[in-house]
């Protein structure tokens, strides 16, 4: 598949069961900081926006538990850095992703079995899952299972699927395989991936 080549050549990845790609979890918050980055400025500034907004009304009714809902809102942050994070990233770890959506691991572990989620085997072993293919609040792709037995039948690389899926394409209208999906376009996107499918295994 030659977009999993571009993985390996951009972000060295392993082979494909994904060996060699490595982890690092984020530090834990120093309590010393005082200062945000751009980036955590302007996440602050969207969630003023959308508290400013009425978005926020029913959650933050007199006597709301502020310390908890601050825990719920950082549980549904991504929390793994890896190599690959430009062009399939940020991803979620089991944990994480398992206490955002309020389901147990095992639960993901089947949901990934079936290819309802797509799950990615990193370095260490276990698995990390791209957080393109929720929804705000947590929703899975429609219609990934059907896609990726198009894309990738045999099960042998679904880096270069999750690529696939996130790679912005004029097919699309500029966006992805993954928006077209949640915008309802279920049949474009599977009748893209059969011309992929068959371009690769004429290509092989």
């Amino acid at each position: 598949m030659a977009t999993t080549e571009r993985v390996r050549a951009e972000h060295g990845a392993g082979d494909r069961s994904g060996a060699g790609h490595g982890r690092t979890a984020r530090s834990r918050t120093d309590l010393s900081r005082t200062d945000l980055s751009r980036t955590e400025q302007a996440l602050l500034e969207a969630l003023r926006g959308r508290i400013l907004g009425g978005r926020a009304d029913g959650a933050l009714e007199h006597g709301a538990d502020v310390e908890l809902l601050a825990d719920r809102m950082v549980a549904a942050l991504p929390t793994v850095k890896h190599e690959a994070d430009a062009l399939i990233g940020p991803f979620y770890d089991t944990p994480t992703l398992a206490a955002w959506r309020g389901v147990t691991r095992q639960a993901l572990s089947k949901a990934t079995a079936k290819r309802d989620l797509i799950g990615l085997k990193i370095g260490d072993g276990s698995l990390v899952f791209p957080s393109f293919q929720f929804g705000v609040s947590g929703t899975p792709l429609p219609n990934l299972r059907q896609v990726l037995a198009l894309i990738d039948p045999d099960r042998i690389d679904p880096w270069g699927s999750a690529l696939w899926l996130n790679t912005e394409a004029d097919e699309f209208g500029g966006t992805t395989a993954a928006q077209a999906l949640r915008d309802g376009r279920d049949e474009q996107v599977l009748a893209a991936a059969r011309r992929a499918a068959h371009a690769w295994a004429a290509d092989a």
